[in-house]
């Protein structure tokens, strides 16, 4: 165990004097066996102590089992996998401690007398059924001054939901969901009219909910990822949602209707538009877990057209010609956008893709195809540029173009994303909202921006019914109302990297994405909060821009204690960056 000593060194200066830590294990603080022994009596299945994934791989190691670990070995890069497996996370690196200019990890395949270390794998793990185990395990954390966090699923890309020296709530095993088509929410006045909506668990996963929702001719506006594993129930919502389908139906803070949840203080309320309305709004973009344990999430669900589909793939042949491409599509972007197109345009070794849908067969907008062929034609009129895909394709419903391009991707066309969200991997990512005025005023600087990013995966999300959403009806930066395309970046690293090699990756990332701050600085422009830069330093403003204050005074209200502080979370200035130890009164 790590003593209190490294863990100073964590401490972005460690010459400053904390007021409080979070109580470790290995502290004489931290609660006895026997005291564990006693509280697991009150929760409604066994207590998990645990120790990291790939610790039977090693001889040095109480849990060394050559089966097990060839188990694990098996599927140490299957999301599925990880996000079911409360000591897993999707990111290997998130499992890992820096500390000192060392990496504390625990390895799939190690070398001879090598010692597993927890890292930020959490010590003990809740596997919560019940209400009441959520609420038990908030007095106990507040009773011993413990370092929560909770999991729900396994894709997340600050790691939040491990922490060092940390007991998770590991909610991922509630996995309940009930449609109706007239719901009401708690205190609504007499005679509220009832809607469609469905009510699911933290542990619902965006794959399982597009197919049910299906199967009740309905659409959720939902998360999208290969694999189908981006969490429905909990940290999208909180994070604020964006979605393929956000320019038909808002973003996910637009959609939710209410929340049921357990609050730092171990109280359950049932929160939305009519009953705590101020923790509403926070819960609508505030990021998790700062507010509370979320138990339930009711979202409005839309009906279930028919989709058209388009896939395009174009090469160029010389920097020239590419930059001429990207140039090119700029300057088309918002008119596709603002025709009903939606979908993702990825680019990197100077080849774009687009992955596009508009609702209806044939297109609801009667200018769809024609602002796309547009653009089509003006790309083949480029010298040196190849257009190897240009296809579209009618889906029944919007599940049906989930499966056939997430789930199983063999049926899909173009680019490869399945490929680009495999697990198991060491990764930092960045992003950054862009503006529709951008595209507009700065295609050129737009293309140059471009060429400095390797590899992109933007989602053309903004627009539409985002748009048209009041900027302060939810926690979410206002500058998601002014964007169109959202745009990610990221890279990996080695597992023998050094820390120097780690910070060079992030620093590469966080570069890549400058001329975009540059271009939308805040608050004009922002980041999403479920793709946040780890060097982003401004992230307050990236995050939630003229909302921070009213979120940090109501965090205040609602958590006096600081229980729930996760890494540039609501109030996490105060913290260092582990959320262990208290930096600032």
């Amino acid at each position: 165990m790590l003593t209190r000593l490294l863990l100073l060194l964590l401490l972005f200066n460690a010459a400053i004097a904390w007021q409080k830590c979070k109580c470790l294990p290995g502290d004489p603080c931290f609660p006895s066996p026997s005291t564990w022994a006693s509280f697991a009596k009150n929760l409604s299945q066994p207590l998990i102590s645990q120790l990291p994934l790939a610790a039977p791989c090693y001889t040095t190691s109480p849990a060394y089992d050559p089966q097990a670990c060839a188990a694990v070995q098996a599927q140490q890069s299957s999301s599925s996998f990880l996000a079911a497996s409360s000591n897993g996370i999707q990111w290997t690196n998130f499992m890992e401690l820096v500390a000192n200019d060392t990496v504390y990890q625990c390895v799939y395949d190690p070398k001879p007398n090598a010692t597993c270390y927890q890292g930020r794998v959490p010590s003990y793990s809740i596997n919560v059924s019940t209400v009441t185990d959520v609420q038990q395990t908030i007095k106990f954390a507040t009773t011993h001054n413990l370092h929560l966090v909770v999991k729900n699923n396994g894709h997340e890309n600050l790691g939040r939901m491990f922490g060092y020296g940390s007991v998770e709530l590991f909610m991922h095993n509630l996995q309940n969901s009930t449609f109706t088509d007239s719901f009401v929410p708690e205190g609504a006045p007499s005679g509220t009219a009832g809607q469609f909506a469905v009510t699911i668990d933290p542990g619902v996963q965006w794959g399982t909910l597009y197919s049910l929702a299906s199967q009740n001719n309905r659409t959720v506006a939902g998360g999208i990822g290969a694999g189908g594993t981006v969490g429905a129930g909990a940290g999208w919502p909180l994070g604020g949602g964006h979605s393929v389908l956000s320019p038909y139906y808002g973003l996910g803070v637009d959609n939710v209707l209410q929340f049921s949840v357990v609050l730092p203080n171990a109280s359950f309320v049932v929160t939305n538009q009519y009953q705590y309305p101020d923790l509403f709004w926070a819960l609508r973009g505030g990021g998790g877990p700062n507010f509370g344990v979320v138990l339930k999430t009711t979202y409005r669900t839309h009906p279930n057209p028919p989709y058209t589909a388009a896939f395009y793939t174009a090469t160029a042949n010389s920097n020239a010609s590419y930059f001429q491409l990207l140039e090119t599509f700029n300057k088309h972007h918002n008119s596709i956008a603002d025709s009903g197109w939606a979908g993702f345009w990825p680019f990197q070794d100077q080849t774009l893709y687009l992955t596009l849908i508009a609702q209806g067969a044939p297109t609801y907008n009667t200018t769809a195809n024609a602002t796309l062929q547009s653009f089509i034609s003006d790309s083949a009129a480029i010298s040196g540029v190849n257009i190897t895909l240009n296809k579209q394709v009618i889906y029944s419903n919007f599940e049906d173009w989930y499966y056939n391009n997430f789930i199983n991707s063999t049926n899909g066309f173009g680019y490869n994303y399945s490929l680009a969200d495999a697990g198991g991997l060491r990764v930092t990512v960045s992003s950054w909202l862009i503006p529709r005025d951008v595209f507009d005023n700065n295609a050129t600087a737009l293309a140059q921006a471009w060429l400095g990013i390797p590899a992109s995966r933007p989602f053309m999300v903004g627009g539409g019914a985002v748009a048209q959403a009041d900027p302060d009806s939810s926690a979410v930066t206002p500058a998601w109302r002014r964007t169109i395309s959202d745009v990610i970046v990221a890279n990996i690293w080695a597992e023998n990297a050094t820390v120097a090699e780690i910070q060079a990756v992030k620093q590469g990332v966080y570069d890549q994405i400058q001329p975009l701050r540059e271009l939308a600085p805040v608050p004009y422009g922002g980041q999403y909060i479920n793709e946040p830069d780890d060097l982003e330093v401004d992230w307050q403003g990236a995050y939630w821009g003229r909302h921070y204050p009213r979120l940090l005074a109501l965090k205040k209200i609602i958590d006096p204690n600081d229980l729930f502080i996760v890494y540039k979370g609501v109030n996490s200035e105060s913290w260092d960056v582990n959320a262990v130890c208290k930096t600032l009164p």
